[in-house]
């Protein structure tokens, strides 16, 4: 399994038609995709118009189609801000859907830093996937990540327990934000001791963040 992270600066979306999307808005978040076939993408997008734009102005996009509101948020008004339905059948977002065993993982924003998303699956549907991107939208940066060195990389800086809670935490929903569970909670499921709990928590955060910074200096 790989993941990729590709980059496209501002400038270079400008230049493209992807840069319909930040004449309409300030900030363009797909949150989540909500359909997935072989013709587009359903997508829940967050999004901040200019003060001139608001959704009618997404149809004048040749690749997307604003289909309305997320209920139960009120769809944004000119100069607005907030939640929409979108169809997306941009041809680079048909490229990633037609290769096997690939995903784009959201969230991802277009805006004023550009573009980045990342996309995860087996070797070959990403190596496929990146040749249609430099022929169709050639991204200025590719990070090439190999997810089973990130797991045995993680395996060797946590312990055991340490992972095992840190597994069970993520399950949980105590990262989400708001948390789904309390410490104490979570101390109830776990069985371990709140206290015990805590301490395992502390030590692998503070490892893992350690682990992240050296790996982003190194780089």
């Amino acid at each position: 399994m790989r993941e990729v992270q590709l980059k496209w600066l501002p400038e270079t979306v400008a230049h493209s038609d992807i840069g319909l999307i930040t004449k309409v808005a300030k900030m363009y978040e797909v949150v989540a995709h909500l359909e997935v076939t072989k013709d587009g993408v359903r997508q829940l997008v967050k999004i901040d118009f200019y003060d001139d734009k608001g959704p009618e102005d997404l149809h004048d996009i040749p690749f997307l189609k604003m289909e309305g509101a997320m209920l139960p948020h009120p769809l944004p008004g000119i100069g607005g801000d907030g939640y929409i339905v979108v169809w997306n059948n941009h041809p680079l977002s048909v490229a990633a859907i037609n290769f096997d065993s690939l995903h784009v993982i959201p969230p991802y924003v277009i805006g004023e830093n550009g573009v980045q998303i990342t996309i995860r699956g087996l070797p070959e549907g990403v190596s496929g996937f990146l040749k249609a991107a430099r022929i169709m939208l050639p991204p200025d940066n590719v990070n090439v990540v190999d997810i089973a060195e990130i797991e045995d990389s993680i395996r060797k800086i946590l312990t055991p327990k340490q992972l095992e809670i840190a597994v069970l935490a993520v399950r949980a929903g105590y990262y989400e934000t708001p948390r789904k569970i309390s410490k104490k909670e979570l101390s109830e499921l776990s069985e371990i001791p709140r206290s015990t709990l805590q301490e395992h928590l502390a030590k692998a955060e503070a490892a893992l963040v350690e682990w992240a910074v050296k790996t982003h200096l190194s780089k």
